[in-house]
């Protein structure tokens, strides 16, 4: 395990909406200064709800050798450190299909499950598929109460609606099942399950406590609600300019710019003390 360092800082981002640009591309210098920053022996860790297919691409382009964060939370991986406690949880298939059945396809357009190799949906559908990225997957369409065969590490919900009664048969149906919490994506019509005692805050402790890095050397940026546990967690969350206004209420800076003008770069730089 690596020794703690005193100056070293465990920095995570979020990536649509914070570390992406709404061209979904890392700024040149964006890019630049992180790959300092790696270089220089700081955890710069990527922590999203895209599967680590979607990641990778970005993760390779930035030269990290860092851990990622997929899923927002339910999948941790380092792929340089063979030695470094992954982490993946799974949603029982029951559950899923128990929740589908409860509020019923009337209210529901479309669901979304995977594991690292299959994909399950009830319809194709280009929304999640620009999201996601299907490519080199399995994919299985149908009902998923009759499809659904492996436990999967994600279930997207894409509403017919959003505020009309699917949303209340959507909550009383996870209710239904202790451990688990509903999720809205903003004011969009797509919703996600995710455990309670998992996300992207419950990651950075699991990868702090690896490298040794104190709670006040751990910096997050974010911009949406599942957001608020990795910005609660760490030393010092940071909100983006363009967030969500309970993601900014979680927060104890905001930057001055978006994240379509290079927003985290002088606000990183401000806080590290760097040039």
């Amino acid at each position: 395990m690596t020794k703690p360092q005193t100056k070293r800082f465990l920095i995570a981002f979020d990536m649509d909406g914070t570390l992406l640009n709404d061209k979904k591309t890392i700024s040149w210098r964006t890019r630049r200064y992180l790959h300092h920053l790696d270089r220089q022996g700081h955890i710069v860790v990527l922590a999203s709800g895209r599967p680590v297919r979607a990641l990778r691409r970005y993760y390779d382009l930035l030269n990290l050798r860092s851990p990622i964060v997929c899923y927002n939370g339910a999948c941790i991986i380092n792929p340089h450190d063979p030695h470094f406690p992954g982490k993946s949880y799974q949603f029982p298939k029951e559950v899923v299909k128990s929740i589908y059945e409860t509020v019923g396809p009337e209210h529901i357009d479309n669901v979304m499950c995977e594991t690292n190799k299959d994909i399950w949906l009830i319809h194709e559908d280009e929304d999640l598929t620009a999201f996601f990225w299907h490519e080199k997957m399995n994919i299985f369409y149908g009902d998923l109460r009759e499809t659904l065969t492996e436990n999967p590490m994600t279930m997207i919900i894409k509403s017919k609606e959003r505020g009309g009664p699917g949303d209340k048969r959507l909550l009383e149906a996870v209710a239904k099942h202790p451990g688990f919490s509903l999720r809205f994506w903003n004011r969009s019509v797509f919703s996600e399950i995710y455990y309670d005692n998992v996300s992207k805050g419950h990651a950075l402790a699991h990868i702090a406590a690896y490298y040794g890095i104190p709670h006040e050397h751990i910096i997050a940026f974010g911009d949406a609600e599942n957001d608020l546990e990795m910005l609660d967690m760490a030393g010092i969350g940071v909100a983006m300019k363009n967030a969500t206004d309970i993601t900014k209420t979680h927060a104890n800076v905001i930057t001055k710019k978006d994240n379509n003008h290079n927003g985290i770069v002088p606000t990183l730089k401000k806080l590290l003390k760097t040039k």
